[in-house]
């Protein structure tokens, strides 16, 4: 009798069921900055996700409208957006069909931050082999920057004439971020014919638009991906890059164990500190960031008839991507990644299975792993991002993260990454009792909010925020894999009912669409004032320095913030509601949602000291700025500013800073010195951010010298009395 292979069956099943005992792990946090950590010491990693428009993804939105919304609240910065099969537009040479793509583009560009990065993935298909790679001539690399310019021109410089017909965006918002191909070498392209068509298609492009960005690369990463691409690259490019991606996924077989997948993460590391020494070597290159635009647990798929496109066997899903599993493993590379200098974190992709997804392709449930992304960017927001924090870990059961915001608040991660024996796959992992010791952070916190991520989440809700008592020490049980998210939180937000101001009248009341107004308190910001930017010319950024106000879930560009006073415009979605509720959110904490009536119009004239009487903010019929040393004649035509004008024609766009100047809105009158005054323009102030509203009228022949009052009426509001006008 042969009792060898007992044997053996015996110690494997002894080897799948014994599982670790419980731990006890002890977690210190330092008040010292980790410079070896981050950019010298700084976290500057935001969280995204991605959407592949394709023949068989493509009706998403069409599908699911209202997924615009539960996408926008994830806080994704510049959504990636990879467009395969009938999504990529030129269908022949010269022939366009831009009908699929739009689909996915316009509610893309509507959520969010409305800045996607728009992924260039594959060639038209007519420059194509059979095989489906890019055949590399010199006259297909010419093809694929004009079509590459082409599709800027469509985005973002009100389309082109193709076939005898105009095409254009219908989407108010540019594309501003560019990725130039998907995983050249995996897509049949050597590291000398993707620099080749590099430098051939971004000079095309960025002469086409000079605002628009280029991210660079984005390879299929695995070991010695970075040593066999990255050094032609370096040394060769000479068109601009902005960004240089790369692609990370544990495992491509469901068949490994949760111990190997885990394993596969410091490898991602090591990649990444390559690409960095590589683009160290190129000054040109050595400040470029790195961004990982695709991260999952596992890159296999159906290839077709049930098939392993890795493995050539039966095709099984891997339920990690979005079990309790996903909620240790996907913080515990965020961690690590962050600390190796990556700035941004992408998921593949929103909408999928269990194995990719974040929501559910089929029904827009939320998965487990929708929740660990949104809490991820919650807790760890950037911009701004915050600094490093030495911490000390006596077990490699956990990752842990401590990350200072520029308020002194402070965030931590704590992964349990414990695989529950050598042999489990999608196990339950190992439970732990942590020590987490915070007294060197000192005891001036105000409270401590806590989420736990991990099998007891429910994926259809998320998980329940707790409140923990501020103590030097804090006991928190982990009951296998998953992770612990905790804010040390400073002064909590505090909005002022009373304190939500028209920002030129500083009149309270109900709020109108497109409306700047002022909104104050404390804890709304950095203690000094930050001023809103617009990243790409035509369009205000929805945050500023950590700084979010959503009205209905729905963020507003951001005028200015500081610790007292936050500055937005209301955003034209409210358009039509009787009520909104606004949300402030500052680093991650939030504000109680805050009921406001909406009103059709609510003028507010700025005044020039920005006080909300006196001066008005006038310029006189040369465009000089009008004052009491400057003054108008009567007859002649000068521009007020002001805002609240409400959205007349239903067609302003939140955030877009216009051109050029609007249809006028004959609802609009006006009075200089208590005279009826002839409006010849009232609408978009072009080149100003959406909602401020120029008036031009011409001052009444009969106006007295002096300064007269004025005011401007629209529809049956009235702007504020005491702006008044320098008159000769």
């Amino acid at each position: 009798m042969n009792l060898r292979p007992v044997a053996a069956v015996s110690l494997l099943s002894l080897l799948a069921h014994l599982s670790q005992a419980q731990t006890q792990v002890a977690v210190t946090v330092s008040n010292s900055i980790d410079t070896s950590s981050g950019i010298d010491g700084a976290f500057q990693l935001f969280m995204s996700t991605s959407f592949q428009p394709a023949a068989y993804d493509d009706q998403f939105f069409v599908r699911f409208p209202s997924a615009t919304a539960p996408l926008t609240s994830l806080e994704p910065r510049h959504i990636r957006v990879q467009a395969l099969d009938e999504d990529v537009p030129e269908t022949a040479p010269g022939v366009w069909d831009f009908s699929h793509l739009n689909g996915m583009m316009v509610p893309i560009q509507s959520s969010a931050d409305h800045s996607p990065e728009f992924q260039i993935a594959v060639a038209p298909s007519f420059l194509d082999a059979s095989n489906g790679n890019m055949i590399q001539t010199p006259a297909n690399l010419q093809a694929f920057a004009d079509y590459s310019s082409s599709l800027v021109q469509y985005f973002n410089l009100g389309g082109f004439n193709a076939s005898g017909q105009h095409v254009q965006s219908p989407s108010p918002y540019p594309i501003e971020w560019w990725g130039i191909f998907n995983e050249p070498n995996g897509n049949g392209l050597t590291a000398q014919q993707y620099v080749d068509l590099y430098n051939t298609v971004v000079p095309q492009m960025a002469a086409t638009d000079p605002n628009a960005r280029f991210v660079a690369v984005e390879l299929s990463d695995y070991e010695g991906q970075a040593d066999a691409y990255l050094p032609t690259f370096v040394s060769q490019v000479t068109a601009p890059v902005d960004v240089v991606a790369t692609h990370f996924y544990s495992t491509c077989n469901q068949a490994d164990t949760d111990e190997t997948v885990f394993q596969s993460v410091p490898g991602f590391v090591s990649e990444v500190e390559k690409i960095y020494s590589y683009l160290a070597t190129n000054p040109a290159l050595a400040a470029v960031p790195v961004w990982v635009t695709e991260n999952n647990v596992n890159a296999d798929y159906n290839i077709g008839n049930g098939i392993s496109a890795c493995n050539g066997t039966p095709f099984t899903t891997d339920l990690r991507g979005t079990s309790a599993f996903f909620a240790a493993w996907r913080p515990y590379v965020m961690s690590q990644l962050a600390k190796a200098g990556v700035q941004a974190l992408y998921h593949w992709d929103f909408n999928a299975d269990q194995q990719f997804g974040e929501v559910d392709d089929n029904t827009l449930q939320t998965y487990l792993s929708y929740w660990v992304d949104f809490y991820l960017a919650y807790f760890f927001p950037t911009p701004p991002g915050g600094q490093i924090l030495q911490v000390s870990v006596n077990s490699t059961q956990v990752e842990a993260l401590a990350v200072r915001y520029p308020d002194n608040s402070v965030s931590l991660l704590i992964a349990d990454i414990a695989a529950s024996n050598y042999l489990s796959n999608n196990g339950a992992g190992v439970p732990a009792t942590v020590t987490l010791d915070i007294s060197a952070l000192g005891g001036n916190f105000s409270s401590i909010t806590e989420v736990m991520l991990d099998s007891n989440t429910n994926p259809a809700t998320g998980p329940v925020e707790t409140t923990l008592p501020v103590t030097p020490q804090l006991q928190i049980a982990l009951n296998g894999l998953g992770s612990v998210l905790i804010r040390l939180n400073q002064a909590p937000l505090s909005l002022n009912p009373a304190g939500i101001v028209n920002a030129a009248s500083y009149q309270s009341g109900a709020v109108t669409p497109g409306e700047i107004i002022t909104l104050f308190g404390t804890g709304l910001g950095p203690p000094s004032l930050v001023s809103g930017q617009a990243s790409y010319p035509t369009v205000l950024d929805n945050f500023a320095a950590g700084m979010r106000v959503f009205f209905d879930g729905v963020p507003a560009p951001v005028v200015f913030t500081w610790d007292q006073q936050v500055s937005v415009v209301v955003p034209y979605e409210v358009t039509g509601q009787a009520s909104t509720a606004v949300q402030l959110e500052y680093l991650g904490q939030q504000s109680a949602p805050l009921k406001l009536a909406v009103a059709a119009s609510a003028p507010g004239t700025f005044s020039d000291g920005a006080s909300g009487s006196g001066q008005g903010a006038i310029l006189n019929q040369n465009l000089s700025l009008n004052s009491a040393a400057n003054r108008a004649a009567p007859g002649d035509v000068i521009a007020i500013y002001a805002t609240g004008q409400g959205n007349p024609q239903g067609n302003y766009v939140t955030g877009l800073i216009p051109a050029v100047a609007s249809p006028s809105d004959s609802r609009v009158s006006v009075t200089i010195g208590g005279i009826p005054a002839q409006v010849t323009y009232a609408g978009a102030a072009p080149y100003e951010v959406g909602g401020v509203m120029q008036v031009n009228v011409q001052i009444p022949a009969s106006t007295a010298a002096g300064n007269a009052p004025v005011q401007i009426t629209v529809g049956t509001s009235v702007s504020q009395p005491g702006i008044t006008v320098a008159v000769q």
